[in-house]
């Protein structure tokens, strides 16, 4: 039997995981949230309880480009999600800030998250997975 490729293998399963959260309804002002929109409040609300948020820690997090981060960000603004204030430490950097409405939806997306985590990792043991997060973390630091 064929090897299929890693990066082949982890680009499926990353696009089924994003059409799965996709499958799960989630509105707000009548548009369905993006699997992306949905991390970032996740990550900015469970990082903001400790730390300010600036859009670079979402660059590095994600690892994905300062444009990518900034049209997500810039839409996530328009739609009333999230606002960018003056840091109180450097005037110069603006601090990600959820609004009321993206905090009343973080605990239906964390509950998604988990839910979809779970179906991912569904028969896997969990020395299989903490194997499994090594290896990717390894993967990931070789590729940077």
């Amino acid at each position: 039997m064929e090897q299929v490729p890693l990066g082949k293998q982890l680009k499926s399963v990353s696009n089924l995981f994003s059409r799965h959260l996709n499958q799960i309804p989630l509105y707000h002002e009548g548009e369905n949230l993006t699997p992306m929109q949905r991390m970032i409040i996740v990550v900015v609300h469970e990082k903001s309880q400790t730390q300010d948020v600036f859009q670079r820690d979402l660059e590095k997090f994600f690892s994905i480009r300062r444009s990518t981060v900034t049209g997500v960000l810039q839409l996530m603004e328009k739609r009333g999600l999230l606002v960018r204030e003056p840091s109180t430490q450097d005037g110069r950097l603006k601090r990600l800030c959820l609004t009321d409405q993206a905090n009343a939806l973080f605990a239906i997306i964390q509950q998604n998250l988990q839910e979809a985590e779970a179906l991912l990792c569904q028969g896997l043991t969990k020395e299989e997975i903490a194997f499994f997060s090594a290896i990717l973390a390894k993967m990931e630091q070789n590729i940077r």
